[in-house]
């Protein structure tokens, strides 16, 4: 499976994607009485999102193995990078206690999301060129 999408199409969709994110974040805290957010948890929240998105253009350049695989592959190297961004951020703040497992399950969600719309609108494209 080939992902057509460029450079400008993934910034897009990452600056997209961020605002989305950030809105529902943001308005969350805000619900539940929350009103700081630091500048560092924004950028990070930023890296992950463009990281993300971006690891998307790896799907161009893996061979063309099952779709099962190519996606376990891309979750698990895309996985890895935000992980090792965490370790090393590490070492410059204090990560909450659990800050791993809020990672796994901040990102994990959206990133099988994003897949499934990408699935869909494979699936869809194919339909109408028939």
């Amino acid at each position: 499976m080939r992902i057509n999408i460029n450079w400008k199409s993934a910034l897009i969709l990452i600056c997209i994607v961020y605002t989305l994110l950030t809105i529902a974040s943001s308005g969350y805290a805000l619900l539940v009485g929350r009103t700081t957010e630091t500048h560092f948890h924004l950028l990070a929240r930023f890296a992950v999102t463009a990281i993300g998105i971006g690891s998307i253009l790896m799907f161009n350049i893996l061979p063309r193995w099952p779709l099962w695989a190519m996606f376990a592959i891309h979750y698990i190297a895309t996985m890895g990078i935000i992980f090792g961004l965490l370790w090393v951020s590490g070492y410059f703040i204090e990560l909450h206690p659990d800050a791993f497992r809020d990672i796994f399950l901040n990102f994990t969600p959206i990133y099988f999301l994003i897949a499934a719309g990408f699935l869909i609108r494979n699936k869809y494209r194919r339909k109408v060129n028939l």
